[in-house]
């Protein structure tokens, strides 16, 4: 198979040069934003307090790093004709769907620091887990968009199967919360809320990975 660099070779050499190092970028942040929800899930769930404040901090930086990267490849790359108009408006789908994974772990942290004074149950740990392995592999897929357009397309399915494992634990937790009465009517609905964000990581991640498959059918 081809790579994403043949696909959209036609235009200006050294612009897309940029956009490729932009979009690799852009991949390590959206991982590493998935991996601070990770760590703060896991903290939340010990009783770790005392770093949850530095954890929210540290990926709303992420995502105002993430913003400026974005805003890079929209006004000085996409919109100086770098590409033909259907490969910018490819790109532009693609950087704009892993934007939206950030912007979704933020979402995620900020709202489980909301909850942070109520000891959360297991199943909120396990959904960030498996949202972290969903944009691990989601990292991956991006990086071989250059190189090995196959392999990244084989990689997008991978991420299909963890966030149907994450929905599964979502559900698993609904009925908990429902149908249990170890937990307060406040406590239900904190709990839903935190979980429906963190799941969201993975929907993204996994609308992403659609997209990347959508353009392989496409191009190729």
């Amino acid at each position: 198979m081809g790579t994403f660099s043949k696909i959209f070779g036609l235009g200006d050499k050294e612009l897309q040069k940029k956009a490729d190092k932009l979009l690799l970028k852009l991949g390590k942040a959206l991982q590493s934003a998935s991996a601070k929800l990770h760590v703060c899930a896991d903290d939340w769930l010990d009783g770790r307090m005392e770093h949850l404040d530095d954890l929210e901090e540290e990926i709303i930086d992420i995502e105002r790093k993430a913003d400026s990267i974005k805003d890079e490849l929209f006004e000085k790359i996409f919109s100086k004709k770098a590409y033909l108009p259907q490969q910018t408006q490819d790109r532009h789908r693609l950087v704009t769907l892993m934007d939206g994974v950030i912007d979704a772990a933020e979402d995620a942290v900020r709202m489980m620091l909301v909850g942070r004074n109520y000891r959360p149950p297991k199943e909120i740990q396990e959904i960030a887990e498996r949202c972290w392995i969903c944009t691990d592999l989601l990292q991956d897929a991006v990086k071989y968009l250059f190189s090995d357009f196959e392999k990244s397309v084989e990689i997008t399915l991978k991420i299909d199967k963890v966030r149907e494992d994450a929905r599964d634990i979502q559900f698993r937790l609904l009925n908990k919360l429902f149908n249990e009465k170890e937990f307060s009517p406040v406590e239900v609905t904190l709990f839903r809320a935190i979980s429906e964000r963190i799941l969201r990581v993975a929907i993204t991640s996994e609308e992403t990975g659609d997209f990347i498959r959508a353009l392989a059918v496409t191009h190729l």
